[in-house]
């Protein structure tokens, strides 16, 4: 299943454009999903031609220009997305949805005098939400000889991005510890071209304290999903 999840964007105005969004929308991966835009006053029009358009921003990218005119599509635009309307009442359709459409999508009308820019969040699903599937690196020897210890979760193929990884040691969590020199980050969420998701987390500790370590878990979680762990025993590495 796709949901379009609103999200507020902001708004850029010299006279009041109030810009309405439509309510929850799903379809399959492969579907049709149409999003609306209407402001409260017509848009600017030249040439019969209305001045509205429509941006695409994925994770980590800038905006790029779908739509303008309200339905001329720039080249190198896939087909799939179309775009229609007329005065105060537009939309942008995707047609044949894939996983890499999820995005923000930003529609942005002129005025006069003025402009007004509304965006929606994009989320693709290929099917339910799904555990990732977790790796447990050890830290190399060559780190160790230096006196640290980098520990790596890999969780690959889960969706939605926001399961939250964590970290155990020896069972108890290594938020808790007690030790002010144990560190946890983690990678951003990568979209894969299946819809899903892969990150990653990383815990770094000295060497010596690696050592007195019997075993690390990795453990992904996510609303009221069933846990995801993986352990790893420090006496099953080759260089402990």
């Amino acid at each position: 299943m796709m949901r379009v999840i609103q999200v507020p964007v902001g708004v850029s105005q010299s006279i009041s454009i109030e810009m309405t969004q439509p309510g929850a929308v799903s379809s399959a991966l492969g579907g049709s999903v149409t999003i609306s835009c209407r402001t409260s006053q017509d848009v600017y029009t030249w040439s019969s031609n209305h001045n509205l358009a429509w941006y695409q921003q994925r994770d980590g990218e800038t905006p790029k220009l779908l739509i303008y005119t309200a339905g001329t599509r720039v080249s190198g635009i896939p087909s799939r997305f179309t775009g229609s309307g007329s005065n105060s009442a537009f939309t942008l359709t995707i047609s044949g949805v894939q996983a890499e459409d999820a995005a923000v999508y930003y529609c942005q009308s002129v005025h006069w005098p003025g402009s007004s820019q509304g965006g929606w969040k994009l989320l693709v699903r290929t099917g339910g939400d799904v555990r990732p599937t977790l790796t447990v690196l050890p830290p190399s020897s060559e780190e160790l000889q230096q006196g640290k210890a980098t520990l790596m979760c890999l969780a690959n193929k889960g969706f939605p991005s926001d399961w939250s990884l964590s970290w155990k040691v020896d069972g108890s969590s290594s938020s808790s510890s007690s030790s002010s020199s144990w560190e946890q980050s983690r990678s951003p969420g990568v979209l894969e071209k299946d819809g899903r998701y892969s990150w990653s987390s990383t815990l770094r500790l000295p060497a010596d304290q690696w050592r007195k370590v019997g075993s690390v878990t990795c453990e992904a979680t996510q609303g009221s999903q069933t846990p995801v762990s993986e352990t790893l025993r420090r006496d099953q590495c080759s260089q402990s």
